[in-house]
Protein backbone atom coordinates (compact mmCIF):
# COMPACT_ATOMS: atom_id res chain seq x y z
CA UNK A 1 0.00 0.00 0.00
CA UNK A 2 1.36 3.14 -0.87
CA UNK A 3 0.84 6.16 1.94
CA UNK A 4 -0.28 8.52 -1.19
CA UNK A 5 -3.15 6.12 -1.23
CA UNK A 6 -4.39 6.53 2.20
CA UNK A 7 -3.62 10.21 1.82
CA UNK A 8 -6.24 10.85 -0.48
CA UNK A 9 -8.84 8.59 0.55
CA UNK A 10 -9.17 9.98 3.83
CA UNK A 11 -10.03 13.17 2.43
CA UNK A 12 -12.16 11.61 -0.36
CA UNK A 13 -14.27 10.11 2.44
CA UNK A 14 -14.34 13.03 4.95
CA UNK A 15 -15.51 15.35 2.44
CA UNK A 16 -18.12 12.89 0.94
CA UNK A 17 -19.62 12.38 4.81
CA UNK A 18 -19.38 16.57 5.20
CA UNK A 19 -21.23 17.14 2.54
CA UNK A 20 -23.72 14.55 3.03
CA UNK A 21 -24.03 16.37 6.74
CA UNK A 22 -24.50 19.23 4.57
CA UNK A 23 -27.14 18.05 2.46
CA UNK A 24 -29.42 16.46 4.79
CA UNK A 25 -29.12 19.54 6.99
CA UNK A 26 -30.16 21.90 4.03
CA UNK A 27 -33.26 19.71 3.18
CA UNK A 28 -34.66 18.89 6.74
CA UNK A 29 -36.56 22.01 7.26
CA UNK A 30 -38.82 20.76 3.92
CA UNK A 31 -38.59 17.40 5.07
CA UNK A 32 -40.12 18.28 8.50
CA UNK A 33 -42.75 20.63 6.86
CA UNK A 34 -44.42 17.86 4.40
CA UNK A 35 -43.72 14.91 7.22
CA UNK A 36 -45.87 16.79 9.52
CA UNK A 37 -48.46 17.64 6.57
CA UNK A 38 -48.52 13.92 5.60
CA UNK A 39 -49.24 13.24 9.48
CA UNK A 40 -51.69 15.45 9.21
CA UNK A 41 -53.37 14.47 6.24
CA UNK A 42 -52.71 18.07 5.07
CA UNK A 43 -50.53 17.52 1.70
CA UNK A 44 -52.85 19.27 -0.69
CA UNK A 45 -53.08 22.15 1.98
CA UNK A 46 -49.12 22.91 0.98
CA UNK A 47 -50.19 23.86 -2.65
CA UNK A 48 -48.82 23.21 -5.94
CA UNK A 49 -45.97 25.70 -5.35
CA UNK A 50 -44.95 24.55 -1.66
CA UNK A 51 -44.76 21.52 -3.19
CA UNK A 52 -43.25 22.02 -6.08
CA UNK A 53 -40.07 23.68 -4.15
CA UNK A 54 -40.20 21.02 -1.75
CA UNK A 55 -39.67 18.20 -4.56
CA UNK A 56 -36.84 20.51 -6.26
CA UNK A 57 -35.01 20.74 -2.26
CA UNK A 58 -35.16 16.83 -2.47
CA UNK A 59 -34.33 16.10 -6.04
CA UNK A 60 -31.04 18.78 -5.63
CA UNK A 61 -30.19 16.92 -2.79
CA UNK A 62 -30.26 13.59 -4.58
CA UNK A 63 -28.30 14.61 -6.92
CA UNK A 64 -25.79 15.65 -4.63
CA UNK A 65 -25.79 12.56 -3.16
CA UNK A 66 -24.96 10.82 -6.62
CA UNK A 67 -22.19 13.08 -7.08
CA UNK A 68 -21.31 11.96 -3.50
CA UNK A 69 -21.59 8.65 -5.18
CA UNK A 70 -19.48 8.85 -7.81
CA UNK A 71 -16.81 10.15 -5.54
CA UNK A 72 -16.78 7.22 -3.77
CA UNK A 73 -16.79 4.87 -6.90
CA UNK A 74 -13.69 6.76 -8.62
CA UNK A 75 -11.99 7.02 -5.40
CA UNK A 76 -8.62 5.32 -5.16
CA UNK A 77 -8.85 2.95 -2.45
CA UNK A 78 -5.99 1.15 -0.29
CA UNK A 79 -6.27 -2.82 -0.43
CA UNK A 80 -6.88 -3.44 3.26
CA UNK A 81 -9.85 -1.37 3.22
CA UNK A 82 -11.23 -2.52 0.11
CA UNK A 83 -13.74 -4.68 1.61
CA UNK A 84 -15.68 -1.81 4.30
CA UNK A 85 -15.10 0.46 1.05
CA UNK A 86 -17.28 -1.82 -0.99
CA UNK A 87 -19.73 -2.06 1.75
CA UNK A 88 -19.95 2.21 2.16
CA UNK A 89 -20.64 2.28 -1.55
CA UNK A 90 -23.33 -0.24 -1.53
CA UNK A 91 -25.17 1.51 1.98
CA UNK A 92 -24.68 4.92 -0.10
CA UNK A 93 -26.29 3.84 -3.53
CA UNK A 94 -29.04 2.26 -1.55
CA UNK A 95 -29.50 5.12 0.29
CA UNK A 96 -28.81 7.50 -2.99
CA UNK A 97 -31.85 5.22 -4.41
CA UNK A 98 -34.30 5.62 -1.59
CA UNK A 99 -33.75 9.15 -1.47
CA UNK A 100 -34.38 9.52 -5.57
CA UNK A 101 -37.77 7.53 -4.41
CA UNK A 102 -38.81 9.91 -1.86
CA UNK A 103 -38.42 12.56 -4.80
CA UNK A 104 -40.83 10.72 -7.00
CA UNK A 105 -43.01 10.18 -4.41
CA UNK A 106 -44.29 13.85 -4.51
CA UNK A 107 -46.86 14.72 -7.29
CA UNK A 108 -46.73 18.77 -6.52
CA UNK A 109 -48.98 19.24 -9.82
CA UNK A 110 -51.81 16.89 -7.78
CA UNK A 111 -50.96 17.99 -4.42
CA UNK A 112 -50.43 14.46 -3.25
CA UNK A 113 -47.99 12.33 -1.85
CA UNK A 114 -47.62 8.61 -2.19
CA UNK A 115 -47.50 8.03 1.40
CA UNK A 116 -46.55 4.54 1.15
CA UNK A 117 -43.59 4.66 -0.87
CA UNK A 118 -42.57 7.94 1.30
CA UNK A 119 -42.90 6.22 4.30
CA UNK A 120 -40.63 2.89 2.76
CA UNK A 121 -38.08 5.65 1.59
CA UNK A 122 -37.46 7.34 5.34
CA UNK A 123 -37.57 3.92 6.42
CA UNK A 124 -34.78 3.01 4.00
CA UNK A 125 -32.47 6.30 3.86
CA UNK A 126 -32.38 5.78 8.10
CA UNK A 127 -30.96 2.26 7.52
CA UNK A 128 -28.97 2.79 5.10
CA UNK A 129 -27.24 5.90 7.27
CA UNK A 130 -26.78 3.65 9.87
CA UNK A 131 -24.93 1.21 7.48
CA UNK A 132 -23.04 4.32 6.10
CA UNK A 133 -21.83 5.43 9.20
CA UNK A 134 -20.93 2.24 10.48
CA UNK A 135 -18.50 1.27 7.61
CA UNK A 136 -17.47 4.84 7.45
CA UNK A 137 -16.21 4.16 11.33
CA UNK A 138 -15.18 1.33 10.90
CA UNK A 139 -12.91 2.69 7.88
CA UNK A 140 -11.39 5.21 10.09
CA UNK A 141 -10.46 3.10 12.87
CA UNK A 142 -8.93 0.94 10.64
CA UNK A 143 -6.42 3.33 9.27
CA UNK A 144 -6.26 5.35 12.92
Amino acid sequence: MKPKTMASYLPALSKVIEDTEKTGSEMNPDFEKLRKAIDDDAVADLGTETLTSIKATFQKGTDAYTENLNRLQQASVPVRILGKHKQLVAAYRNYSQACQAMVDAIDADDQTVNVEAFNDSEHEQENMMGKITSAAQRIMSMVM
